[in-house]
Order: C-alpha cells, then sequence, then structure tokens
C-alpha cells in the first residue's frame, strides 16, 4: 500500500514529542493516574447500606435509595448520580468513550515522590434513571486500572500479573479483599513504597484512552507525513470523472468524489444543511469501488450512526463495520452481499449522457456564435430585450439588408451615414406626411414640371374631368366611379358601344346572345356547339345579320357579337337601372381630357418613391387622389435639398439601410436616437438572419424543451437510483471470489460470527484478508482505534469528520494506519476544545491554542467548501446564522411560506414574576416563572406536535437542570405524553445546556435564556454560557440545530437588554430578541430586461409578481395560494447539469414552490402565450374570448360605454407588445 507523495515537502519535520504531550493531555486530569475524593462527581459506596451493598456486589440491579437509606445520604448521592450519568452520556455520544465504571482500591505514589493516585481495580457499570432514582448495576468483569500498570512498569520497572492480581478478587465475595492489597503490596514491596486503601466509588473514568498512549508509535505513513507538511500551494484544478454516484451531488461534492479517487490531500468546509454526510457517503461508495480500504474517524457516535443508516438507506447497509456494533454489521453485510444482483450500470449512462446529448442540443443552438456574424441567438434575445426597456426605448421595425448584414455592416459608417441624412432633414417628413417622400428626380428641371403638372391636375384638369365625367355618369344612371381607371372603363365601355351601335341596331342588346354567338362559332373549334343541328345553325346565322345596320357588314360576326354581348353585360353591372346601353353626348372631348390627365398623373407617378406600397395614383379612391394632389401641389418643404437628400438616401441604400432610412422617416426619428434605433435594427436583422441558417431553434417549442429537461432529470435519477445497487454488485463479486481464495478465513469468520459477540479486532485477525472485501470501511471513534484495530492493521483513506473538533494528535492512531487523509469540519460550530472525563465542580480551563486538525490540513493543502444549504425546510434566522457565523458563504434558497410570511422564530416574554427575589449573586439565575413558561411550552409541543423533535437549551447550567427535573415531575401527572419524550430516536428530547449542543439537531429547538431581572428590574450583562469565551460559538450551535423553528424564552425584551459591558455570544442577543418582529427585508436587484415584458403581461392578468424579493429568485409570481419561481433558460443558478435541471428544480419544489421555466425563444416571440402559461400553473382561469352574460347586452354593459376599447383583454395584451418583438 504506497504512502501519499508530497509535491515539495517530501521530509517533513514531524514532532512526535509535541503529539505525545497531547495524547496525554486527552481527557484533561486523569482520574485513574490522579485519584482525588470528589463528592461532586463520585458516589463513595463506603458507607452504604448493607443489604443494598450485597445486592449490588453480587451483580443484582440495585436502586441507589436501597445503597443510600438516609435521605440526605441519598440526596447527595442522587445528585451526583445525575451528574455522573449525563456527564457519562456525553462522553459516549460526544466522543465514543466508555466511562461509567466502579473503581476498587487506591495505590497512592505520593510516598515515593510521585504525584500518582491510581485506582485498582475498574468495573464497568450500569446506571438506568428510574423516576427520582437510579438503578445501578455491575455490568462486567473486574480489570486493572492499566495506568497503575503503566506507572509501575515505566517508573519502577515493575510488570505485575494482572490474571494473578484479579484471581485475588475472584476468590472473595469482597470487591477488593485484602488479599488483593496484599499481593500488590508484596509484589511492589522492593521497590516501591505504595500506600493500599480500600476505596469504592462509582465515577466517570476513561480507561480506553489509557490506550492512546499504549497505542502511540513512531510511524511515519503518508498520512502523518501529509499532517506535518507545510504547503500551501491550494488545490489543484481536477477534472471529475464518471462517478458511480449513489446519492445526489452537486459540482462541488463531484469535485471532493474525484480529489479522493485521486489520492488527493484536503480538507473539506462542512457549512450547515449542505449535504455533508451525502458527499462522504458518495466518497466511501467510490472509493469502495476504486478498491480502497478507508478508516471513518468520528468521536460522535450519532456521525458515525448517520452514515450507517444513510447506507442502509440507500441499499448498501454495513458498506463500513461499526467498532460498537461489529457483529450486526457483518452479519449485514454478508447479507448484502449474498442479495446483489448484477446491473447494467453501462446503459444507464448511456441513457444519461444521450440526455445530456438532447438537452445541450437547444443550448448550444441558443449559445453558439453564428459563423457570420459572431453572435448566438441568445446574444440577440438578450439585446433586445436590453433595449426594449430603456427609458425611451427604440420603436423601429425595419431591417438590414441581409446581404449588407452578413457582410459586414460597419455600425459606425452606418450610423455616420444617418447623422448625415437627419442634419439634411431627411427624416423630417414621412409617407403619412407628403406624397413626395423619398420622391427622385433627375435633375432641377424635373421637380418645376412635377410641381407644375401636380397644380394643373389638382387646380384644372381634375375638377373639370371629374366634373365632365360625373355628368355622364348621371345621364347613363351609372355607379359612380371610384378612381381614375374606372373613369377609363367607363370611357372605353362608352366609346365601344358607341361603335357598337354604328354597326348593329340598338335592339342587339336587347337579350343575350349566347344562340347566335354557339351558331356562328367556327366549324373547328372546342367552342362549337356540337348538338346544334345544322338547320337551326344555319336559322340563327341568319337572325344574327338581321341585327347589322343596311347596308352594314362585319368581317367576323362571332367576334363583333362576342363584343356586343360583353358590353351589355358590362353595362348591367354598372347601370343602376335597367335601360338599354347608349352613348353621352360630347364622348370625344371627354377622351381627349381624360388621356391628358392621365398622362400628367404618370409623368408624377416616375418621380414618386418606388418602394411606396401605397397603390398608384391612378388606382387610389378618388377622394385619396385628390389629397395627394393637394399633398403634391404644396408640399414643396419635402422637396427643399432633395438632391442632396437624394444622394445621401442612394449611399444609404447601396449600404442595405434604404428600409431604416425608410423608418426613420416614418417614426420622425431625432437624431440624438438614432445610435438605439440602429442597434435595435441590426440586432432585429441579425437574429432573423441567424435563424434563417438555423432553423433548428424554430424546432425547440416549450413541450420538446420540456420533455428535454425531464427526459435528463429522470435518466440521471434512475443512474443515482442504480448507482448503489451497481456499488453492491461490485463488492458481491469480489466478495465471491474472497471465499473461493481464502477458505480458511471464510470458515474462521463464520465461527466466530456463530459465536455471537464478535469484536472488531477479532474479526480482522481471523480473517484479515475477507474483512476489507466484506466491507471496505471502518466507522471508529478516534479514542476507540487501539481498542479495535491493530497497530499493524493498514488503510489507503482516512476520513476525519468532525475534524474541527478534534486535534491531529487525538487522530494520530488512524494517521499511523492510513496513507491519505481527508478532513470534513466546521469551525463555525467546533473547536478542539478538549474535554473532562471527570465530573467536576470546577473544570479545569484547557489550552485555547489548540489546532484543529481539519485546520492544518486546509492550511496545507486547501480546501473545499459546502455551501449550498439543501435543507427543505426554511432554516431559523438563516440571515443572522450565515452574517454572524459564516461571513455570508451559504446559499440558502428560501421558501415559499418564506414569501408568504411565515414565522419561524418566535420569542416569548415573561412578563409577571420576572424579578429575584433577593439581591444575592445568582439570584436572577433560573427564575421560576420562566422554568414554568418553558415547561408549559414542553408539554404544548409534546401534545400538538409530537409529530416533530424537540431541544431546549439555555445559557444557564443550572436552568437547564431545573427544567429538565420539572418535566420530569410533571410526566407523573401526564402519563399519556411520556411516548413523546422517548420518541425521536436520535433526536430525542433533551434539556441541555448551549455547551452540549455540539453537531445537534431538531425540528423545533426553545432556547430560554436563563436570566431573568434584578430585584429592581435591571438587566445584568452576565448570560452564563453565551458570555463565556465561546459564547458565540454557543450561540451558532443553537441556531443551526433548528431544522424549521425557534423559540425564545426570556425574561426581558430586546430593548431591556445593556448596550454595554456585553461579551461574546451576547453581544448578539439584543439582535436576536428583535428578529422575531423585523420584517423581510425587500432586496435591490438588477431587473433582468428579458423579464420585464414578462412581469408587466402577468401583472395585467392579475398575478402578483416579485422581483426584490431574494438574490437567487429572480422573479415570483404568486396567485392566491401558489407561489412559482420564474426561472429564464438564460439564467440558470448551477455549474453542472444536474444543478441546473435536477437538483435546482427539485430544492425548489421541496421548499414549497411552483418550478416554471421561461425559455428565450418561447418569451421572444410568444410573450402573451407564456404569461397564460404561467398564470394556468398558478391556477389562474385564462378565457380566451371575453364571454357575455347576455346574448343581447344593453349599451351601458359594452366596452365601449365605459370608455375602452371594445374586444377581448387577450387581444389587448397582444397589442402591448413591444413592435420589434415578432
Amino acid at each position: 500500500m504506497a504512502d501519499t507523495d508530497l509535491s515539495e515537502n517530501q521530509n517533513p519535520v514531524i514532532d512526535w514529542d509535541a503529539w505525545l504531550d497531547e495524547v496525554q493531555e486527552i481527557g484533561g486530569t486523569n482520574p485513574l493516574r490522579n485519584f482525588e475524593p470528589n463528592a461532586f462527581g463520585q458516589i463513595d459506596l463506603d458507607r452504604t447500606h448493607p443489604g443494598g451493598y450485597s445486592q449490588l456486589i453480587t451483580g443484582r440491579p440495585t436502586l441507589l435509595s436501597n445503597l443510600f437509606r438516609d435521605p440526605l445520604a441519598f440526596s447527595r448521592a442522587f445528585s451526583a448520580a445525575r451528574r455522573i450519568k449525563a456527564k457519562s452520556t456525553r462522553l459516549i455520544e460526544h466522543s465514543g468513550i466508555d466511562g461509567l465504571f466502579l473503581a476498587g482500591g487506591i495505590a497512592d505514589f505520593k510516598a515515593d515522590g510521585h504525584d500518582i493516585t491510581a485506582p485498582i481495580l475498574l468495573w464497568p457499570v450500569q446506571m438506568i434513571a428510574r423516576g427520582d432514582d437510579f438503578e445501578c448495576e455491575i455490568a462486567g468483569q473486574p480489570f486493572v486500572n492499566p495506568e497503575l500498570l503503566k506507572a509501575l512498569s515505566r517508573l519502577y520497572e515493575i510488570e505485575i500479573n494482572s490474571s494473578e492480581l484479579l484471581a485475588r478478587q475472584l476468590e472473595s465475595s469482597d470487591l477488593v479483599p485484602v488479599t488483593l492489597l496484599n499481593y500488590l503490596a508484596y509484589a511492589t514491596s522492593a521497590k516501591v513504597q505504595i500506600d493500599l486503601k480500600r476505596v469504592l466509588v462509582i465515577s466517570n473514568f476513561a480507561p480506553g484512552l489509557s490506550k492512546l498512549n499504549t497505542d502511540f508509535d513512531r510511524i511515519e505513513t503518508g498520512a502523518v507525513r501529509v499532517v506535518s507538511s507545510s504547503e500551501s500551494g491550494g488545490l489543484p484544478p481536477i477534472d471529475v470523472p464518471e462517478l458511480t454516484l449513489v446519492a445526489d451531488a452537486d459540482a462541488t461534492q463531484m469535485r471532493i468524489i474525484a480529489r479522493a479517487l485521486a489520492g488527493q490531500n484536503f480538507a473539506v468546509e462542512t457549512l450547515p444543511g449542505c449535504g455533508y454526510t451525502q458527499t462522504v457517503v458518495n466518497v466511501l461508495a467510490n472509493l469502495a469501488v476504486q478498491g480502497k480500504r478507508t478508516i471513518v474517524v468520528a468521536p460522535r457516535q450519532q456521525t458515525l450512526a448517520e452514515l450507517t443508516d444513510r447506507f442502509s438507506h440507500l441499499g448498501l447497509p454495513a458498506l463500513g463495520i461499526r467498532a460498537d456494533s461489529t457483529w450486526v454489521d457483518l452479519i449485514s453485510a454478508i447479507s448484502r452481499n449474498e442479495k446483489a444482483q448484477p446491473v447494467d450500470i453501462a446503459s444507464a449512462r448511456a441513457a444519461r449522457q444521450n440526455a445530456e446529448v438532447q438537452l445541450d442540443g437547444y443550448f448550444e443552438t441558443l449559445n453558439s456564435p453564428d459563423q457570420l456574424l459572431n453572435i448566438s441567438i441568445a446574444d440577440a434575445l438578450k439585446q433586445l430585450s436590453a433595449l426594449a426597456v430603456l427609458p425611451h426605448a427604440p420603436q423601429t421595425s425595419a431591417r438590414i439588408d441581409k446581404s449588407a448584414l452578413e457582410a459586414g455592416l460597419d455600425k459606425a459608417e452606418a450610423l455616420e451615414l444617418l447623422g448625415e441624412a437627419a442634419d439634411l432633414g431627411e427624416f423630417k417628413f414621412g409617407p403619412q406626411d407628403t406624397a413626395w417622400f423619398q420622391a427622385h428626380f433627375d435633375n432641377p428641371d424635373e421637380v418645376d414640371v412635377a410641381l407644375k403638372a401636380a397644380k394643373r391636375l389638382r387646380d384644372d384638369s381634375y375638377p373639370r374631368l371629374s366634373e365632365q365625367l360625373a355628368e355622364f355618369i348621371r345621364g347613363v344612371n351609372f355607379k359612380p366611379a371610384a378612381t381614375v381607371e374606372d373613369w377609363g372603363l367607363y370611357l372605353r365601355l362608352f366609346s365601344g358601344i358607341r361603335e357598337t351601335l354604328d354597326r348593329f341596331v340598338p335592339e342587339v342588346f336587347d337579350r343575350p346572345l349566347t344562340e347566335l354567338i354557339a351558331a356562328t362559332a367556327a366549324r373547328k373549334g372546342f367552342t362549337r356547339d356540337r348538338s346544334m343541328s345544322g338547320s337551326n345553325r344555319r336559322r340563327l346565322k341568319k337572325l344574327a345579320k338581321e341585327y347589322l345596320r343596311t347596308g352594314m357588314s362585319v368581317t367576323d360576326m362571332n367576334s363583333s357579337l362576342r363584343l356586343v354581348d360583353e358590353q351589355r353585360q358590362l353595362w348591367a353591372q354598372y347601370s343602376l337601372s335597367p335601360v338599354p346601353p347608349q352613348v353621352p353626348a360630347g364622348i370625344n372631348d371627354a377622351q381627349i381630357a381624360y388621356q391628358s390627365f392621365v398622362a400628367d398623373l404618370d409623368q408624377i407617378q416616375r418621380h414618386l418613391d418606388p418602394l411606396s406600397s401605397e397603390l398608384p395614383l391612378i388606382k387610389l379612391p378618388l377622394h385619396q387622389l385628390q389629397s395627394k394632389l393637394h399633398s403634391l401641389a404644396e408640399d414643396t418643404d419635402a422637396l427643399v435639398n432633395l438632391g442632396e437628400r437624394s444622394l445621401v438616401l442612394k449611399k444609404l441604400r447601396q449600404t442595405g439601410l434604404g428600409l431604416l432610412a425608410r423608418d426613420f422617416a416614418k417614426l420622425h426619428i431625432a437624431k440624438d436616437q438614432l445610435a438605439t434605433e440602429l442597434e435595435l435594427a441590426w440586432w432585429q436583422s441579425a437574429l432573423e438572419s441567424i435563424v434563417s441558417r438555423n432553423k433548428k431553434i424554430l424546432g425547440y417549442v416549450p413541450d420538446v424543451l420540456e420533455a428535454n429537461e425531464h427526459g435528463f432529470r429522470d435518466a440521471y435519477e434512475a443512474q443515482v437510483d442504480i448507482g448503489a445497487q451497481a456499488v453492491a454488485a461490485e463488492l458481491a463479486e469480489r466478495w465471491k471470489a474472497g471465499l473461493l481464495n481464502w477458505p480458511a478465513e471464510a470458515a474462521a469468520l463464520k465461527a466466530l460470527l456463530r459465536a455471537g459477540n464478535t469484536q472488531l479486532k477479532n474479526a480482522i485477525e481471523a480473517a484479515p484478508n475477507l474483512i476489507p472485501v466484506l466491507a471496505p470501511a471502518v466507522f471508529v471513534s478516534p479514542y476507540d482505534i487501539p481498542e479495535h484495530i491493530s497497530r499493524s492493521e493498514k488503510f489507503d483513506v482516512a476520513l476525519v469528520l468532525d475534524a474541527a473538533g478534534s486535534t491531529v494528535a487525538e487522530n494520530l492512531s488512524a494517521l499511523t494506519r492510513a496513507s491519505q487523509v481527508i478532513v470534513f469540519g466546521d469551525e463555525a460550530i467546533s473547536e478542539p476544545a478538549g474535554f473532562e472525563v471527570e465530573c467536576r465542580q470546577s473544570s479545569d480551563e484547557h489550552s485555547a491554542n489548540r489546532t484543529s486538525i481539519y485546520q492544518v490540513i486546509r492550511n496545507a493543502f486547501g480546501q473545499e467548501v459546502l455551501r449550498r444549504s439543501y435543507r427543505t425546510a426554511t432554516q431559523a434566522m438563516g440571515e443572522l446564522i450565515n452574517r454572524e457565523f459564516y461571513q455570508n458563504r451559504i446559499e440558502f434558497t428560501p421558501s415559499a411560506a418564506d414569501y408568504f410570511g411565515q414565522k419561524y422564530f418566535t420569542v416569548e416574554v415573561v412578563t409577571r414574576d420576572n424579578r429575584a427575589n433577593s439581591t444575592i449573586e445568582g439570584a436572577t439565575e433560573s427564575l421560576d416563572a420562566e422554568v414554568n413558561h418553558v415547561v408549559e411550552l414542553i408539554f404544548n409541543h409534546a401534545l400538538w406536535q409530537p409529530e416533530k423533535s424537540l431541544l431546549v437549551a439555555s445559557a444557564s447550567s443550572v436552568h437547564a437542570e431545573r427544567i429538565d427535573a420539572a418535566v420530569k415531575r410533571g410526566l407523573q401527572t401526564r402519563p399519556e405524553l411520556v411516548e413523546f419524550f422517548n420518541a425521536h430516536g436520535r433526536e430525542k428530547f433533551e434539556v441541555a445546556p448551549l455547551s452540549d449542543l455540539t453537531h445537534r439537531l431538531a425540528d423545533r429547538v426553545i432556547f430560554s435564556v436563563g436570566f431573568g431581572r434584578t430585584q429592581h428590574g435591571a438587566v445584568l450583562s452576565n448570560f452564563g454560557e453565551l458570555s463565556a469565551a465561546n459564547g458565540r460559538r454557543h450561540l451558532a450551535n443553537l441556531l443551526v440545530s433548528a431544522r424549521t423553528q425557534i423559540t425564545i424564552v426570556s425574561c426581558f425584551a430586546a430593548n431591556d437588554v445593556p448596550t454595554d459591558r456585553l461579551a461574546n455570544g451576547a453581544l448578539l442577543l439584543r439582535e436576536l430578541l428583535e428578529a422575531a418582529e423585523r420584517p423581510h427585508q425587500e432586496v435591490a436587484l438588477d431587473q433582468d430586461p428579458m423579464l420585464q415584458d414578462l412581469a408587466i403581461r402577468l401583472k395585467k392578468l392579475g398575478v402578483r409578481v416579485d422581483q426584490s424579493f431574494n438574490p437567487t429568485t429572480p422573479m415570483i409570481a404568486s396567485f392566491g395560494n401558489q407561489a412559482a419561481v420564474i426561472e429564464p433558460d438564460w439564467n440558470i443558478p448551477g455549474a453542472t447539469r444536474t444543478e441546473k435541471f435536477r437538483l435546482r428544480p427539485r430544492l425548489l419544489e421541496s421548499l414549497g414552490w411552483v418550478y416554471i421555466r421561461v425559455y428565450s425563444f418561447e418569451l421572444f416571440s410568444d410573450p402573451q402565450a407564456l404569461a397564460n402559461r404561467i398564470a394556468g400553473r398558478l391556477g389562474l382561469q385564462i378565457s380566451k374570448q371575453a364571454q357575455p352574460l347576455f346574448d343581447d347586452r344593453a349599451f351601458e354593459d359594452t366596452d365601449a360605454a365605459w370608455g375602452d376599447h371594445a374586444g377581448s383583454n387577450d387581444a389587448k395584451l397582444k397589442g402591448d407588445r413591444p413592435p420589434h418583438w415578432g
């Protein structure tokens, strides 16, 4: 097993002596070496009642009240028992140390000049609370105090035979017989004078810590050199390989896994609620797949139990074996291996990768720069949106010529040219202002000729001709002419009829000529009626000739008849009365005047704007023509410097800006607006140009995009779900191979398990090759390693959890067995403050200069930081926690309940009996009224919210004890609530002082300050543990312990807290009390221009829109009790697809939000449909057409009656769309 390489400092200096000194200080004053009588933390059994004592020493459970029958003696023993029990519980839970023993006999070395007073024998003891009593029982066989043996060996080279010494005890009914003392005296008498005494006390001892000294060995493993290194280059970048995830992982967590697999040494800062346990789980699973063996070190039992539970929940039970549950975990691991089935992880990965391709296709299309214009569709959409929300938003809808755009239009030159046109007044007149708009002439003379023609037409030709033709039309009772073109048609009809009547008699118009036309048709022609008989044809031909005037003949009778019939039909079409066709008098003069009029119109038309969408003059309705002629005759200002403007306009057209200049004139764009208008036209044109070359974007409709996201999410979840099965299958294959390779070990392990009481060390010794295969990790307290793992056992990786609370020396047993070190810790809530094994009235102060192993590794190698909170409920007081303890580094996501104003933090002020009854020191601590109020809150919680776990804390340890005692007394009369106080597993109800809260978690936390007012109503500045040196850390632990709710109980309000003489955590007490009444503060956020139009539309639909609630939620839309986070696809938080499309949506939904994705092209192409979609998701009913109450509405019920436009609201909203948005 190779040691971890160090890049620079290959031979670090290792200060073994300093570490040894620290190891010896673990646990503070060691009562196994320096025993002193201590009524505060010891139960002296020398004066117990004989009956109770006899019951105890014979191994039977004995009540403390049976040992101490005198009330005063029992009271003292009971108080000590409570403290001893609490201390032993804390030692086992927080350090994994068994700390409850009965000590028998004392060996005092002081007479020989050594400050050693060591108990001789130790028995493990159990103490179980039984109401206001304790049940005591000797729970195991005696053993010799290891510190006594070590002192005799080291100081005098005396090796005591423990078996012989214990035999003296076993042969007597007394716990400390005289024969035992005599044996020890005789064995030591030759070299030392020891004062031996018979003492029996129950107290807190930690014999396991003595083994840390024995285990101390100067072995330079890779891990030891790592913690001695002074490297400080920080963590290098790393590529994340394909991982076998068994739980969700964000980008930071994936990097952590990759670094672990790469053999790097580093620290991980675990900010609260940010996925600490799931990261460790993924690291261990991937190390196991890689075939690496890991020792996981954590002093707190809860940390290791949570890790074990998480693996079991994932289908990987006993991936790590716990030192204190070896038999159970080995059985679970074997069962896991036997049940594991092969899975196709490769197919799951391929499905996820395919989903990634589908997902990426849209974003690549949206964000990839165009080859010609070097911008993306997303760039264009963002720029257009930004332009749309300017105070004076540009208005043009014109486009730049595509060829000019793609050739690389120089916008600076274009703007200069447009400016020149503006200076010449080109944009002063638009097509709506003058008929001469963008007229063109070859020379100034043509202008004069055209103006004269226009005036002639307006003043003479049009009035005269229109009157003349109106008279003709009235004379024949025709429909009034609509255009000049109609005049020409009427004149041609009149002229044709005149020619017809010159050859035919008037009766030719009397009836349809269909039969005559058919009879006179040519013999060979498809129009000839073949069904007509020859005789009938001849008859009809003769009849046709009879319509000719006398002496007249026609060359082609059939054509002539067709023309006559057409004239008859036209006359019938235009005539308002059934009169035969006739010819008005003076038709020749009218035709001459008309031809002259049309010639003048054509002459003017040639100079008018050729790009105009208006009808030619000859086709204009006569009333419009009259207005047009007036404009042509009078709007001479539009012809000023026309030549110069025409030259500039020609350049603009050549540059591709002709349509833009035309639109600028229509909009009367001022010179100072040209730049933004040009920008709008450029980006509009660019967008259309890109889309024309990449029509793939048009296929990405919302349904397709949503399906792609769901497809990726499903594929990712499927791979994670199968990940644990893949790990289990891999380990199972190794286990089966191991059984074949090491059959003797398999048999030995089987026999050991059948015995039913397997220790980890024994299991490893019996199957040294199989155990790493069976369970590739070991979970153990750093103080228990020598007890359970031999020195020769080696691991690839040491994972130190809760590392900010322990030193290198405390973890040295793990480091000397490993090559690579990874530490996880949070310095805001933990520090290596050490602990006292023995219960003392005043504990010795530990050095404040301890350096944690977390700090050592972080400073030497760098750290990753888990900063994104994944708590699915609001972090109570999250803002204060983040600001005061984490420098605003936690990335909290607010919940929908936050948005609707739900409170997770309350303050209850005790207003009655909140003053001390005396002026003696300490009188303000733990007032009865506050105790009673807290107990009432506790019982109310148990009654009304039993499904939620509860933790009660106080800045006063005295107050905490009194609350705890009051709750126990109260339960005697409320047995129906007992179930709650025994529920919630590791989150079982507890009352504790602040200093005991490290790494605790509960749904609700009640913090009772524990200090009231003086007799005169004043509030003092000392708040117990809040004011202590670690007060800020205690407060941080308090606040992060609450999963959903914090209640503070105090005898004073925020404004009563003194502003001076406060220290440490007490400095935040006023702010803490004020927080309950502080309203939510809106944040000033830069408004996303692409969302502004959407916000307006949603508001018009009746949706509440908030764009300043929280930086992590740039737009919130709500209606009723539904609130949605609107997240655009151009601004999705997250570094990876997993974060963007799996973790964030799931987190927001778990926090009570409706999650709605907004797609860029959808927002741009049809913003109203998008607004309607969002409103529909929020439960708002959108009607596409207004539904009237009655079929026929009275006028007063109409929109018009109320001053509004008629029509649906949808139409109105669509009309509000900016002109450039499609």
